[in-house]
């Protein structure tokens, strides 16, 4: 029995969220009996759980929600007293899972054995404040020097800890993962590009838009909300750009139908860049889309075929030029999709639950 330790409130928008959930889901769906504990749940948590494996309820899967609220006054450590008193009601269990630098210190203090799953490396991206950076970085470095299971999604990511903390040559490198493939792509050869997800600075969507308008090109964004939307137009000429806000996995295809590519222009400038395993590649390869991403680090363990397209210099240069040159084949959203049948999330939970020796 695993217990995965999610120590937020569950807002249904994060890409951690996204990946928690998925993984939860994934594991019990293969039959490992699962405990998710959280920050509270509520509505936001059950429409998400909906989303991802269209029911409330998921066999193999429990749901607690401990609150990290005492009055007014919200805090790790309140969460902290709620999950230790709540465990000591429990039965014991085998394992613990987590991608969260605050959960791991907790799942130290209980004795049971953790797997630590790295995305980043929290402590290259700057906060403006050294004690504060300091501080991440011992909280990283503890998290994964006390963790019996280390797992990163992607070996450029593995190498980077183990150099920066002096870890043992022992990551399992498990990339990201998307739902199975649709039943035929939503491509269309002579549309727009299209990017959906988050719209935050280091996702590079000036590049990308930047890139359409000198190229002649239109773009849809599918993601963030309208304030977030009016920030990011108000600094980028947006003429050719199609917005709207972000939507949930299931409407997701009827969103991007039509359009010939999405788009993935990650800034590779911070820890969160840099070591990126964009969720995004997943969910266009399983609609049938050809991409066009920034060539990663993490994509070199994914082998990716001629369906996606590295631009190799982070440049609103480079991105015109891959974008005006773009050529749409129908083979690519074949080979897209039938890529995304290799890389469920399920099946990645059986790679995770072979590292635990759950299953």
């Amino acid at each position: 029995m695993i217990l995965y330790l999610y120590p937020e409130e569950w807002t249904g928008r994060r890409a951690r969220e996204v990946h928690t959930l998925s993984t939860c889901v994934a594991l019990a769906r293969i039959g490992v009996p699962v405990t998710l504990v959280t920050a509270g749940g509520g509505p936001a948590l059950r429409a998400h759980l909906r989303d991802i494996a269209g029911s409330e309820q998921v066999e193999h899967l429990e749901i607690v929600p401990l609150s990290r609220s005492f009055g007014p006054i919200r805090s790790a450590a309140i969460f902290g007293l709620k999950f230790h008193r709540w465990l000591r009601t429990r039965g014991s269990f085998s394992h613990a899972f987590t991608i969260h630098l605050k959960a791991a210190s907790l799942l130290a203090r209980t004795g049971i054995p953790y797997l630590f799953e790295a995305h980043e490396v929290f402590a290259e991206t700057p906060r403006g404040n050294r004690e504060v950076e300091d501080v991440l970085a011992e909280m990283e470095r503890s998290a994964l020097a006390s963790a019996t299971w280390r797992v990163a999604t992607s070996s450029a990511l593995a190498d980077a800890l183990r150099t920066r903390y002096a870890l043992p040559n022992d990551f399992a490198i498990v990339p990201n993962a998307g739902q199975p493939p649709l039943d035929s792509s939503v491509a269309r050869a002579n549309g727009l590009f299209v990017y959906c997800g988050s719209i935050a600075d280091w996702k590079g969507l000036d590049l990308a838009i930047e890139g359409t308008r000198r190229a002649s090109r239109r773009l849809r964004i599918v993601g963030g909300v309208e304030a977030e939307w009016r920030a990011l137009s108000d600094r980028c000429d947006a003429s050719a750009v199609e917005w709207q806000p972000r939507v949930a996995l299931a409407e997701l295809p009827a969103a991007i139908a039509g359009v010939c590519a999405g788009l993935i222009p990650t800034q590779p400038e911070s820890g969160s860049g840099r070591y990126s395993c964009p969720m995004k590649l997943f969910d266009y390869a399983r609609c049938g889309l050809p991409v066009v991403s920034t060539a990663l680090p993490a994509l070199q363990d994914l082998e990716l075929g001629s369906w996606c397209t590295l631009v190799t210099e982070p440049t609103a240069e480079a991105w015109t030029r891959t974008l005006r040159d773009f050529p749409s084949q129908p083979r690519d959203s074949e080979a897209a999709r039938q890529w995304a049948a290799h890389h469920t999330w399920e099946k990645r939970a059986q790679r995770l639950a072979a590292t635990l020796g759950a299953k």
